[in-house]
């Protein structure tokens, strides 16, 4: 009993000197029997104080660790999460998937779709500096230089010039008109960052909705509120409405899982392979014992699974037809992925980006794709490439054609040998998908253009055709609205019409919270959006 008493004094401790660092001369000048009560005291009082103070800190698991706090390396989903916390850009995609203000008020964009000129808020970063357009000018100069060698640069390429015209005004130039340029100066690479600031992996500073506090790597992140944050709700009050952000870092999924049932962590961000039985039905939705005190909340998720034809082994049209329509979709997502998706009735483009068709693709018509492959005296031997993650959805497309005749292999490869072999085009076929650096349709069309054939881009099918390559440029260079949507929607039905690959589903967002939590949203690039979250304990 002794020794347990011992222990859990020790961790109390610890977690006193992370919650409360200015409590530390005071346990060092304590002698040994002092500081035994001293510890008692801050253990007792510590949780009085937590209770009196009703501070509001959502709290989640990030297995996947953070890498870096540095948004110009912001790439990968749990550094994207953090990032979004804590800094901000010129413009922002809100959670209904549109382009909205951020750090700038309004824009104007000359006649000629390439002069960009953003007026900025009164805004503040962490440290209380006041933004200016200077801030600006620093984040994009650093964005691109070779130095700092940012996975992002890539964003900026398309930059003529940017300076800034006065202190709240910058001036950004286009070497071309580029429809897309907004939704790229949304993603978290072009966050503004306090010109001259380097240690941000280590003492990020930003203007977001929240400012970092402490990072005991491979523990726990701890954010606080903003206190000068811009942004104010509906009613006039400040935002955000929390108090604090804990990160936790279990690998463990299945052992996050059961923290989270215990009321560990405020959401359940992912519904990992080890749990989703447990936790979901057949048809996607929550298990009956988790409905009283649970919600799953679906959103759409710019993510297209497909399986890609190499056009330079030619496959004929109807074959490829025919295997497009042997496949029951909506089978699929039900019997492998828990309702988990929606399937892929409607082209490339995924349900949540303005050009999606709900229908217009090869929908499932088993009778006459097995007419057609009937009407082949020999067919073409075929071999579907993928990696063991997607073994079961490959082997399942196998067994369809199977049942109506066609006996194709599946070959299970590791990632890196898949990667290798379709960039150097020696596969006829295989599994791919596509997720969305940025929320523009163009970002899927791209992956059928010749400009963007692999290994000089992600058109690993290389597939070519002049008619498609020319609606592609008229859709880089319209403006957004209702004429390039119609067009995106047009090159969408050409590829389907042209069977040039095998969109199996679009994906989707599942977000799990207990009853206590409220207001998290998402948007289509499955963000983490805080700002009115609240977390309201029993």
């Amino acid at each position: 009993m002794k020794f347990r008493l011992v222990k859990i004094l020790l961790s109390a401790t610890r977690s006193m000197q992370i919650l409360m660092p200015n409590t530390l001369n005071l346990f060092k000048k304590a002698s040994l029997l002092g500081g035994f009560f001293v510890v008692i005291f801050f253990v007792l009082t510590a949780c009085n104080t937590d209770r009196a103070d009703e501070q509001m800190v959502f709290r989640y698991n990030e297995p996947a660790g953070i890498p870096s706090l540095d948004p110009a390396f912001a790439k990968e989903k749990s550094s994207i999460w953090a990032v979004q916390q804590l800094y901000e850009g010129l413009v922002v995609l809100d959670a209904n998937n549109d382009i909205a203000p951020a750090l700038a008020i309004d824009w104007k964009i000359d006649s000629g779709a390439t002069v960009y000129t953003f007026r900025l808020r009164d805004a503040r970063f962490h440290n209380g500096k006041i933004v200016t357009a200077e801030d600006v000018v620093y984040s994009l100069t650093r964005l691109k230089d070779p130095r700092v060698a940012s996975p992002g640069s890539w964003v900026v390429e398309g930059l003529s010039t940017y300076k800034a015209i006065d202190a709240s005004t910058v001036e950004i130039v286009l070497e071309e008109p580029n429809a897309s340029f907004l939704s790229l100066l949304a993603m978290p690479f072009c966050s503004v960052i306090p010109s001259g600031e380097t240690a941000l992996n280590t003492a990020p500073v930003g203007t977001g909705p929240f400012k970092f506090h402490v990072w005991h790597y491979g523990e726990k992140l701890v954010l606080h509120k903003h206190e000068m944050y811009w942004r104010v709700d509906s009613a006039g009050v400040q935002l955000p409405y929390l108090d604090g952000i804990s990160i936790s870092f279990l690998t463990d999924q299945q052992s996050a899982f059961l923290e989270y049932l215990r009321g560990t962590f405020d959401f359940l961000p992912n519904l990992d392979p080890s749990f989703k039985d447990d936790l979901l039905t057949r048809q996607g939705m929550l298990q009956e014992r988790y409905m009283a005190e649970h919600t799953l909340v679906r959103s759409p998720f710019l993510n297209t699974e497909y399986l890609v034809f190499n056009a330079e082994r030619p496959l004929s049209r109807d074959l490829r037809w025919a295997i497009n329509a042997a496949i029951d979709r909506a089978e699929m997502i039900a019997s492998l992925r828990n309702g988990v998706g929606v399937p892929a009735t409607g082209g490339i483009i995924p349900v949540g980006l303005p050009g999606h068709q709900t229908a217009g693709g090869i929908g499932y018509a088993p009778d006459s794709a097995k007419s057609i492959i009937k009407s082949y005296e020999v067919l073409p031997e075929l071999t579907l490439t993928t990696v063991a993650n997607y073994r079961d959805l490959c082997e399942f497309v196998q067994g369809a054609l199977a049942k109506l005749g066609w006996e194709i292999a599946v070959n299970v490869v590791p990632s890196a040998a898949l990667r290798s072999q379709k960039s150097a085009g020696s596969l006829d076929f295989f599994r791919a998908s596509w997720i969305a650096d940025y929320p523009d349709a163009a970002n899927y069309l791209m992956l059928f253009s010749s400009e963007m054939k692999a290994p000089n881009g992600p058109n690993y099918s290389r597939y070519s055709s002049p008619i498609f390559d020319s609606l592609y440029r008229s859709i880089q260079y319209l403006p957004a609205g209702k004429e390039r949507t119609e067009l995106i929607s047009a090159a969408d039905a050409f590829l389907s019409e042209e069977a040039v690959s095998v969109p199996l589903y679009y994906d989707e967002v599942l977000r799990v919270f207990p009853s206590r939590t409220s207001g998290v949203r998402t948007n289509a690039l499955n963000a983490l959006i805080l700002l009115e979250a609240q977390v309201v304990q029993d």
